[in-house]
């Protein structure tokens, strides 16, 4: 794993320090990582649940996308996710929902791994 890929998952640790994360390195430098117990907010059952993306291994310079929920989460007031969540996709090997965020900038406004799980959570907080 690359130094800038591990150095974001020692920050996320840090920023999430009631969460477990898990990491799994995908060979190429970068690291697929899996936020547990993360707190999406009330607006959501179950409020914590898993949170999943792959840094790739020219971090900070490409995006983290997409983004990987677990697959039971709901909106406590019944709509249905619609795009850019979508169910019906996997991350290491396990349903998921996806979450496409993405920052089109990335080579000339690198984003931090921190900065990329904030700006999903503030979306799903403010999604209507």
């Amino acid at each position: 794993m690359k130094t800038d890929v591990s150095n974001a998952i020692a920050e996320l640790q840090r920023a999430f320090p009631s969460s477990t994360i898990d990491v799994v390195e995908d060979g190429e430098g970068g690291a697929r990582f899996t936020i547990n117990k993360l707190d999406l907010g009330d607006r959501y059952t179950p409020r914590e649940a898993w949170l999943g993306a792959h840094i790739p291994s020219q971090y900070p310079y490409a995006d983290i996308y997409p983004l990987f929920m677990d697959p039971v989460v709901q909106r406590i007031d019944g709509v249905p996710f619609e795009a850019p969540i979508t169910h019906g996709a996997q991350f290491n090997g396990l349903p998921a929902i996806q979450i496409s965020r993405r920052n089109n900038h990335a080579q000339t406004h690198p984003q931090t791994a921190i900065a990329k799980i904030v700006k999903v959570l503030d979306y799903l907080e403010k999604m209507e």
